[in-house]
């Protein structure tokens, strides 16, 4: 079992040791914190202030970082380095400096969006020889401004004419097809303009009441735009000289972490007249080591193992050998098992990678995908246990490329597209690539893929059945294992032994088996109606086994749907490069090519991660895995 046994203990101090109790098993980070039946009320306000404060800068400086900068900020740091720019990082100075930059740069988006909407505006108008503050009304006259198409500006002038309207209409600019026109019109004639002016598509307009002529006012907007532009090109330049500081300031908030996380480690104490008791949990085997530690450093301490209450939820640490700890993270998807479980892990991690292998069937497609996440894994120094997915996909690739060697799969191309010392010929005269021996473009090479894909499937339930009579045998309920779960294997023998060798005696054992199915099946009922559950369970173990097993289907169709793409791409990029002379068709081919079968691999492999997957949760998890476990959480001073 891969779930690692857990011990709940009580740590007692004395009182004046409990800042350094809380700064050794920070340090140690082996202990999950259990909280007081009475919490120490602390304030964390303080802490989550400054911490949102720091995320602000910190976000802030990332977007104006160089590479560089970036590159330093990422790289992993100790708990020296961590304490040093926590103590000599002007932090408030850094954070008051962004948010006056802020404060400037909004200020000036304003002023730019005032003045480009104000030149907008005026753009028509620069010949208006009036100031905007001027006022429109004489004593006679009212000054109207407006626009018309400028094809009906004749038309207007006509019909002003006609109903005898005393103005004077001058043009001064135009915006596109239209005019902008001036008019002082006699106010006792205005109904009468208006009225005219209307039928041909007349459009009143207000100006912005500002002192000067529109020239002057373009003028200044033009040049408060290239103000405000300026203003914000410093500043940017500023954050740019600021986010040197971005990589010191990552580090002041992972100290900023550690005060918050001790202070939940103060609430979590409970305290007498002269000592304090902290309850956690810790792994078993971690337990002499965390005592040893704590009685070398503090003089007056004791660790004592204690019952967890009940009905406690204990928490879930998984620890599997190296090379099956990344596919952890296909079990963390469904969530973790019960402590009371075991980890599926070790069980799944095989059909899981060979499943995601026959999805793909593509070797090209396997060396790429391993060589995309060898590189990031190589260039990163990720470690197994701490970037689980990336290994996985990487272990998948490798995986992939082996297992479609076999099934011919290369980048979608057939045999006869191959140069000749990449393929051989069959004694039927069928060209094949080096190490094929199936052919997924012809019906025998499907009608494999399909009877493989049924068999996993059969083998992987019929496996899920025995570690839930498994899991059931060794919690003390052996009868029920027994009866429930290992009399589909009985059954399941006797299946294929009448199969393989089908005589009467080999049919009569597939009736006595049965007959013990069934009775099995019924296990929990009345004598008089166990053969009667028995037979509904049968029923119901049919119908099951069925619709689960022609879910691995999807291996087969997922298994093809690669080979189809890979070859639709070459098509697509022959087919184009036709259209263009050599010289240019070479390049397009080749990026079609490169560009086609990057995505396809992306989309493949997301497919065939989620369908893989998708049979480990919901057929193979569901014959024995309940899940729902919690994550042990230890208390612990994090340098990533």
């Amino acid at each position: 079992m891969a779930v690692i046994e857990m011990q709940k203990v009580a740590i007692i101090a004395h009182d004046s040791m409990k800042e350094q109790l809380i700064d050794i098993l920070h340090k140690e980070g082996v202990m999950e914190l259990s909280e007081a039946n009475a919490p120490v009320a602390i304030d964390h306000t303080d802490v989550n202030f400054r911490s949102a404060e720091l995320k602000f800068a910190i976000t802030v400086l990332k977007g104006n970082a160089s590479k560089e900068t970036h590159a330093v900020a990422k790289k992993t740091t100790n708990e020296q380095e961590i304490v040093y720019a926590a103590r000599h990082t002007d932090v408030r100075g850094i954070i008051d400096e962004l948010h006056k930059l802020e404060e400037t740069d909004t200020e000036a988006e304003h002023i730019k969006k005032e003045s480009l909407k104000l030149l907008e505006t005026l753009a028509p108008w620069t010949s208006l020889p009036y100031s905007l503050a001027s006022n429109r009304e004489s004593q006679t006259t009212a000054r109207i401004l407006g626009f018309i198409a400028t094809l009906k500006l004749e038309e207007l002038k006509n019909a002003l004419k006609e109903k005898n309207v005393r103005c004077d209409i001058s043009e001064v600019g135009t915006l596109k097809s239209a005019s902008a026109i001036a008019v002082h019109v006699y106010k006792e004639d205005i109904r009468k303009f208006e009225e005219a002016a209307v039928t041909v598509g007349w459009t009143n307009v207000e100006l912005p009441v500002l002192e000067g002529l529109a020239p002057e006012l373009i003028e200044n907007a033009h040049m408060q735009v290239k103000e405000s532009s300026s203003i914000q090109r410093k500043n940017t330049e500023k954050r740019k000289s600021l986010s040197v500081e971005l990589p010191n300031l990552v580090k002041v908030l992972r100290y900023i972490n550690w005060l918050d996380d001790k202070q939940c480690a103060r609430e979590a104490m409970s305290a007498t007249q002269s000592t304090t008791t902290l309850l956690g949990w810790t792994p078993k085997k971690n337990l002499p080591a965390l005592e040893a530690k704590l009685q070398d450093n503090l003089s007056a301490v004791a660790v004592l193992k204690v019952k967890p209450d009940e009905n406690e939820e204990v928490p879930v640490l998984l620890r599997n050998p190296l090379a099956i700890a990344p596919f952890e993270s296909v079990t963390n998807l469904y969530g973790n098992p019960l402590y009371s479980e075991g980890d599926p892990t070790m069980s799944l991690a095989p059909f899981f990678a060979l499943f995601f292998a026959l999805c793909l069937t593509d070797a090209g497609y396997g060396a790429i995908l391993a060589l995309i996440f060898g590189i990031a894994i190589w260039k990163k120094r990720l470690k197994i246990r701490e970037s689980k997915l990336a290994w996985t996909l990487f272990l998948g690739g490798i995986v992939t490329f082996f297992v479609s060697i076999p099934f011919g799969g290369w980048f979608g191309f057939a045999p006869e597209q191959a140069p000749a010392f990449l393929t051989r010929t069959t004694a039927d005269g069928n060209v094949l690539f080096l190490g094929q021996i199936w052919n997924l473009s012809t019906q025998s090479g499907i009608n494999f893929l399909q009877n493989l894909s049924l068999c996993l499937g059969i083998t992987h339930l019929f496996y899920g059945m025995f570690l839930a009579g498994y899991h059931k045998w060794i919690h003390g309920k052996k009868v029920e294992a027994l009866w429930m779960n290992f009399t589909s294997h009985l059954l399941l023998g006797s299946v294929i032994i009448y199969a393989l060798l089908p005589t009467p005696y080999t049919l009569y054992l597939l009736y006595a088996v049965l007959v013990i199915f069934i009775w099995g099946k019924g296990y929990g009922a009345k004598w008089f109606l166990r053969p009667i559950v028995g037979a509904m369970g049968l029923l119901n173990f049919g119908i099951g086994l069925l619709s689960n097993t022609l879910s691995y289907l999807r291996i087969l169709a997922l298994g093809l749907v690669t080979g189809a793409i890979a070859m639709a791409i070459n098509q697509v990029a022959v087919e184009v490069g036709k259209l263009f002379p050599i010289w240019v068709a070479i390049p397009v081919m080749i990026g079609i090519f490169l560009m086609g079968h990057l995505i396809s691999i992306a989309l493949n492999t997301l497919g065939s991660f989620i369908h893989s997957g998708r049979l480990q949760f919901i057929e193979f998890f569901s014959q024995f895995f309940e899940g729902g476990g919690r994550s042990f959480s230890p208390f612990k001073r994090s340098t990533n």
